[in-house]
């Protein structure tokens, strides 16, 4: 039965680039035997770089584009940038309400190469679950974060996803009111987070997860992923433009080669300098320093979020 899967993604004009060649590497698995309607979820994506993604489109594969800037009007004060993430991490949680037509969706970041055919993540049954995700794998390669997730979050940390690749059920977002949930909290309470996407939606879907095994979100770590390799996902600083050693990074230019963005793609790598290594590593240590003043401050955002929850119950 041929079926019609909704992909976004969240961008910005600096990612287009890499956005590109995410979407290369998913047409290059599309099945022929259904329908791709991607859409571009952006608020400052030039019409030069929106005509060089639309030419990917094909029979099968529509590439569209929604501007997130009237959605974003109410909170946009509250919404932080920092180092490795920009304000485009927040569209994510738009779709729900600007989407009605959808009752279920894949969200991939930009930073993402497909290996197998999306489908088959489409597919995933979600039953009353909010999403389907895989575990986020930074957090616990280190007892800081572990510990940032358990103590601070206030969830198990074996528990804690990604938000970079989910299937969303959109029509379970909508009966949870999983947008205002987030609003709420984000209005509220402002807590200093250090990625409030990922962790407000990790405190509202708590329990309603179901886990993705980590072949569907491979992070540039050395361990094997769980199953097949299906994606890779180039998170935090591990960017494969950047650094030559990244792990998985040739599949990356495996399908950069076919990008409008190739030649500037390889100079940005070969132009990357020790200095920017510098700043990475500076700008990790203050990631660190961030997580330490948040210890300081003794604030469990889950703890209150839910002591809300029960009294408005």
């Amino acid at each position: 039965m041929r079926k019609t899967i909704p992909i976004f993604f969240a961008c910005n004009n600096k990612y287009v680039p890499y956005l590109d060649v995410a979407i290369i590497s998913l047409i290059s698995h599309a099945s022929k035997e259904n329908d791709y309607i991607i859409t571009v979820l952006k608020n400052d994506i030039s019409e030069e770089s929106q005509e060089i993604l639309k030419k990917h489109a094909a029979e099968n594969v529509k590439i569209e584009f929604f501007d997130v800037k009237e959605l974003l009007e109410p909170v946009k004060d509250k919404l932080p940038e920092m180092f490795y993430f920009s304000v485009a991490a927040y569209f994510r949680l738009f779709i729900e309400t600007a989407f009605p037509q959808y009752d279920k969706a894949i969200y991939l970041d930009s930073d993402v190469i497909l290996l197998k055919d999306i489908a088959e993540l489409y597919d995933t049954e979600l039953g009353d679950y909010l999403v389907a995700a895989a575990y986020e794998q930074n957090t616990d390669r280190s007892p800081m974060f572990t510990n940032y997730v358990e103590n601070i979050i206030g969830i198990p940390y074996y528990t804690y996803f990604n938000s970079g690749v989910m299937v969303m059920n959109l029509k379970e977002f909508r009966n949870y009111k999983v947008q205002d949930r987030f609003i709420d909290m984000l209005t509220t309470y402002n807590f200093d987070s250090l990625a409030p996407d990922q962790e407000y939606l990790n405190v509202i879907c708590h329990g309603r997860v179901k886990r993705l095994p980590t072949g569907w979100n491979k992070h540039s770590f050395p361990e094997p992923p769980e199953g097949e390799l299906n994606l890779c996902h180039y998170a935090l600083s591990n960017k494969p433009w950047f650094y030559k050693e990244t792990i998985n990074g040739e599949y990356f230019w495996e399908y950069a080669k076919e990008s409008e963005f190739y030649d500037s793609l390889k100079e940005g790598l070969e132009n990357y300098s020790d200095a920017d290594r510098e700043r990475d590593r500076t700008a990790f240590g203050e990631l660190v320093k961030s997580i330490e003043e948040i210890y300081k401050s003794e604030r469990t955002f889950r703890k209150l979020w839910f002591k809300k929850e029960v009294s408005h119950a």
